[in-house]
């Protein structure tokens, strides 16, 4: 039986795909975001705090990376972090490094900037001076995320020139630190694409949500009505393979940093998402960083101190 023209479609830009090279590597291979914790208006609220044991747990699961959101834009007031907050970052970062994994600290909510660039533009790049200022000499092992998800006003072309004025003023104490950019479209793969290469030790960053409706099925927080889904057919696998293949076809250095979907979703369904979105980056080199750890699109259950085990395995199998 003939294929339909969609999937013929797919097929034929797959075969493609297959044919040609990965992307450069970057510092990160399997990474666990430690979502919903340091983001939060105050630590436990989004339902997760972080614990020493996470880390060792993370470690001992084949990850050497976890992504620290935080929202430090909250916690700068007069030109300085609050030391309590600061002290926090630390602790988690020393603890994760302690465990043998790298670190991603990455800029994460920072919603006026999204709304109007030009207005915070100074007070972003402040915090980065503050937070660059307070790491310096620290072991390359730590690794900036200047800014998460750009959006709105935040263009591609206005989040490509902000992110590079920091780097230009980070880089005489941190030469050789791997900093992650993004585009904007809420750093998806289309802004990323549109950015011009990267530049020394910069590793480019994309999110994965793809098909929306799937990942955020039955999640409350949305305002959307996202009723139960299914995933899992031909087309549907040919186009994450098709998209990785985008996203490593410029031959940078890339990172998926975030992909994951809601807990409510069906187990099974998770799983193959979840499977086939991993493996088909690792196919095309990128590294990837799965969103998240223990709260809404969860992979460990912090109550039971277990892994989701058909999480686990497609993540680690």
């Amino acid at each position: 039986m003939a294929a339909p023209a969609g999937l013929r479609g797919w097929v034929l830009a797959l075969g493609a795909a297959l044919a040609c090279g990965a992307a450069l590597a970057g510092p990160v291979e399997r990474c666990m975001n430690l979502s919903n914790a340091l983001e939060a208006p105050h630590e436990g609220d989004w339902g997760y705090v972080i614990e020493r044991d996470h880390l060792g747990e993370i470690a001992a699961a084949g990850f050497d990376t976890v992504r620290l959101p935080a929202r430090v834009d909250a916690h700068f007031r007069d030109g300085r972090i609050d030391p309590a907050f600061l002290a926090r970052l630390d602790q988690v970062i020393g603890w994760a490094e302690a465990a043998g994994l790298q670190v991603i600290l990455d800029l994460h909510h920072y919603e006026a900037l999204m709304a109007d660039p030009a207005a915070e533009a100074d007070r972003f790049v402040a915090i980065w001076d503050a937070l660059g200022a307070h790491y310096a000499g620290h072991p390359d092992t730590l690794i900036f995320e200047l800014v998460n998800e750009p959006t709105d006003a935040l263009t591609t072309d206005r989040a490509a020139d902000l992110q590079a004025r920091v780097i230009a003023r980070l880089r005489p104490a941190h030469p050789d630190r791997w900093i992650i950019t993004s585009g904007g479209g809420w750093g998806g793969l289309d802004g990323m694409l549109d950015m011009a290469p990267p530049g020394h030790r910069e590793l480019r960053s994309f999110h994965y949500y793809d098909p929306w409706d799937f990942t955020h099925q039955l999640a409350p927080w949305t305002g959307q009505d996202l009723p139960a889904r299914g995933w899992g057919g031909a087309e549907d696998r040919a186009r994450v393979k098709v998209d990785m293949f985008r996203a490593a076809a410029p031959g940078w250095p890339v990172l998926l940093g975030e992909f994951g979907t809601y807990r409510d979703t069906d187990p099974a369904a998770r799983a193959a998402w979840t499977g086939t979105v991993r493996r088909a980056a690792e196919a095309q080199g990128i590294g990837w960083c799965y969103w998240g750890f223990a709260a809404d699109f969860r992979a460990f259950d912090a109550g039971t101190g277990t892994w989701l085990p058909g999480i686990r395995a497609a993540l680690l199998d």
